[in-house]
């Protein structure tokens, strides 16, 4: 029988402290703040957020948020 070693404690985390968000520096977008209102009311918010990143130059968010008022546009037809 091989000799018995030391058990090493395992660190656990902990999920109660909050850490640093670290979100700027990996680049990582924070997640989009919600849109109140019914499904025209929430497209017609989503594709005004569009226009406002286009205009700020961020294709990538101008498109997601033409996809998030796609989305209501089709809950508002009931074809989602």
């Amino acid at each position: 029988m091989p000799p018995s070693r030391p058990r090493v404690p395992v660190s656990r985390p902990n999920f109660s402290k909050s850490r640093p968000s670290a979100a700027a520096s990996t680049g990582v977008r924070p997640a989009p703040a919600r849109v109140n209102g019914s499904a025209l009311q929430k497209q017609t918010q989503w594709l005004a957020r569009a226009v406002d990143a286009e205009r700020a130059g961020d294709g990538v968010e101008a498109e997601l948020c033409r996809q998030y008022a796609e989305h209501w546009f089709r809950v508002s037809r009931g074809q989602d």
